[in-house]
């Protein structure tokens, strides 16, 4: 079986579009979940050459959530990985609530990933918004797909799609509500919870590694730049005063 395993609203759609579109064969939704249909099947408000009619399910990527619905029976023949800032996600899936239950799964996604010693890749879900391009370049190749046509109309076509991606209906999602902006859920945390949220994070960083030089050491370089920024405004007002 081929899995895209991410946690909820990592931009699993997003990614099951372009495989659908790049190698003209369905992916399938979450099991007991008959609303997460093959992308291919909703309704985009225009054509969208798919191109989908034959195919064997054994040749098509099943989406997961958990890894709680694997088991040791479970053969898994490639995997696709897609992560996101922890600080949008969790907040974002559990409609700003503190859920450790639910954040776990989160790295326990990455632990699954990280142990699986198949074909595999992992996308950033940040770098799959803003380097677009690279990203279905990078898909193409994984998929071993032998069609440059395609891929040439992916390309030629990427921002539209990227926009039609957004728009399908009659499928279960809860939709694209930060307009792929990378930082739009943190700064609405609740001032109750920021504490311990952020308490959680600073202690599971210390164990992924990756997630902090990905995510944090970014974010407060970012903070340490503005912050002289905001000096130098200072000292060049104090300087006008003098």
């Amino acid at each position: 079986m081929k899995v895209i395993l991410s946690y909820p609203r990592s931009g699993n759609h997003l990614v099951r579009f372009f495989i659908e579109l790049l190698s003209e064969k369905p992916t399938f939704g979450c099991k007991n979940n008959n609303e997460d249909i093959e992308i291919y099947r909703n309704d985009f408000g225009k054509k969208i050459p798919f191109n989908i009619t034959e195919y064997k399910e054994e040749e098509c990527f099943h989406k997961f959530h958990e890894t709680s619905q694997f088991n040791k029976n479970t053969n898994i023949s490639e995997m696709i990985f897609i992560i996101r800032n922890p600080k949008e996600v969790l907040l974002r899936h559990n409609n700003f609530k503190i859920n450790n239950k639910s954040y776990n799964n989160y790295w326990n996604c990455i632990d699954y990933y990280a142990n699986y010693n198949g074909k595999k890749i992992m996308f950033f879900y940040e770098e799959i918004i803003t380097k677009k391009e690279k990203f279905i370049n990078k898909l193409y190749n994984f998929l071993e797909v032998v069609n440059e046509e395609k891929k040439k109309y992916v390309l030629d076509n990427l921002q539209e799609l990227y926009d039609i991606s957004l728009n399908g209906k009659n499928r279960s999602w809860g939709g694209n509500r930060s307009n792929y902006s990378l930082n739009h859920y943190y700064p609405q945390i609740p001032h109750e919870i920021k504490g311990e949220f952020d308490r959680y994070l600073a202690h599971k960083i210390q164990k992924y590694e990756f997630i902090g030089k990905k995510y944090f050491r970014v974010e407060k370089k970012q903070e340490q730049e503005q912050e002289q920024e905001q000096e130098q405004e200072q000292k060049q007002k104090q300087e006008q005063i003098i």
